[in-house]
């Protein structure tokens, strides 16, 4: 099996450890209880250690060989060609919060050195910078040579490695992040709000465990295939605050490509549909004033009605940004006619909505987006009420394709009772290249 890391310094796509992840058959157990046994016996022939560890740490030991093995078989079965990044920082490692999983504690860097150990070769790891600043390297690992002949030789597959459940599914960030950018991540007391907030996604990901949800491969397929049972949902509040932000991250169909959903993705035996609420974030903007709009297409801007596309770019800027425009958006750039400034796009947008002008260069977007959360997290924990399983992909939803009419109704009652608006909801049945 290859599994060698190779490098692309023009994309850092370097992917983060995943401590959650577990021996769950005899096979894989065995490969953990040798590894384990391979570090005890290095580390008493070289003298590394002067007595044998407390029960506590001997645990804490195991689980973290356990934790990193297991991660890295599943990047190898993956066939993914990039590294796992991984923290050696004392001031991260040696500070405790809801966040931090038991394995990664003061001892984490000793175990990966031993593990990386060249009589060993369980794990290759590169050391990266020590300090902070902008571009540092980090500590990346990859399988190594020992970890790669253990995995042909056990037959190893996605099946022998378990996931256990993510401890916190309720994030706090002080800005926007990876989820695992642990330098942004804020603590913090719960209260009702985030005791209900945690209940909700724990109903959820039970919900989504239990599910009927396969990813079909066709014959002579050579592309990596998904662990169909990484499924946990994460819900991540930015700026500090749990009036921002809110969205829901993670579940293995989340990184699909959208075509690879449609071929791909078979619910309780059915092929999906997608249901995408139509100007969703302009018709939330409505809401939040309380007008009703009165064009039917919120993005057709008189003298830009072909540029729809660079029109919605800009319009989603003016609701994040605290600040006006001064010069044309990366992402809009070719979006419109040669020579069109920013401030022509910006005040004829205005114009065309004097209902919601107040809100533009406010920064409502972070809140819009919180509505648009939990407009989410209604919808998912209402389809479970009536046993359908629908997999969230931001303000989207995927549901078999026998469910998508319950699901449209579901869809626009609930965004009728948080925003006071109908909801426009458009169901696809196919990727439109």
């Amino acid at each position: 099996m290859s599994g060698a890391c190779t490098k692309d310094s023009s994309k850092p796509v370097d992917r983060p450890f995943s401590p959650w992840r577990f021996a769950k058959t005899e096979a894989s157990k065995a490969l953990i209880t040798e590894a384990i046994a391979d570090v005890e016996h290095y580390e008493e022939h070289g003298k590394l250690r002067n007595r044998r560890r407390r029960e506590h740490d001997q645990e804490t030991f195991e689980l973290t060989v356990e934790a990193v093995l297991c991660d890295l078989m599943h990047h190898a079965l993956y066939q993914r060609p990039d590294a796992i990044y991984v923290t050696r920082s004392n001031a991260v490692l040696g500070r405790r919060n809801r966040y931090r999983p038991r394995v990664y504690g003061k001892t984490f860097p000793d175990v990966l050195d031993r593990l990386a150990a060249p009589e060993l070769g369980w794990i290759v790891q590169q050391i990266g910078d020590s300090d902070w600043r902008q571009n540092a390297r980090r500590t990346t690992i990859c399988p190594g040579p020992q970890l790669l002949a253990r995995l042909d030789t056990g037959a190893i597959t996605f099946a022998d490695l378990g996931l256990a459940r993510v401890t916190e599914p309720i994030i706090l960030k002080s800005e926007k992040a990876d989820f695992w950018d642990e330098a942004h991540v804020i603590d913090y007391d719960d209260t009702e709000e985030t005791s209900l907030f945690r209940r909700e996604m724990r109903d959820i990901n039970d919900w989504l465990r239990s599910a009927d949800i396969e990813y079909g491969t066709y014959n002579g397929d050579t592309s990596p295939v998904p662990d169909t049972s990484d499924r946990d949902l994460r819900r991540i509040f930015t700026r500090g605050r749990f009036e921002n932000g809110g969205r829901l991250f993670g579940g293995f169909w989340q990184v699909m490509s959208k075509e690879s959903r449609f071929d791909r993705l078979v619910i309780d035996g059915e092929a999906i549909v997608e249901l995408d609420y139509a100007q969703m974030g302009p018709r939330q903007l409505y809401g939040i004033a309380g007008a009703v709009p009165a064009a039917s297409d919120l993005y057709a801007i008189p003298g830009f009605e072909e540029h729809r596309k660079g029109i919605k770019v800009v319009f989603s800027s003016m609701v994040f940004r605290d600040t006006p425009m001064r010069k044309m958006l990366r992402g809009s750039v070719g979006k419109f006619p040669e020579g069109t400034r920013i401030s022509e796009i910006t005040e004829a947008i205005i114009r065309h909505h004097p209902a919601i002008a107040h809100l533009f260069f406010t920064g409502v977007g972070h809140h819009v987006q919180r509505q648009e959360s939990q407009i989410m997290v209604s919808i998912l924990l209402s389809l479970k009420s009536h046993g359908i399983v629908a997999l969230p992909v931001h303000d989207a939803i995927l549901v078999a394709s026998s469910n998508a009419m319950v699901a449209k109704q579901v869809m626009g009652d609930v965004f009728s009772h948080h925003v006071g608006l109908p909801g426009l909801v458009d169901v696809s049945s196919t990727h439109v290249r």
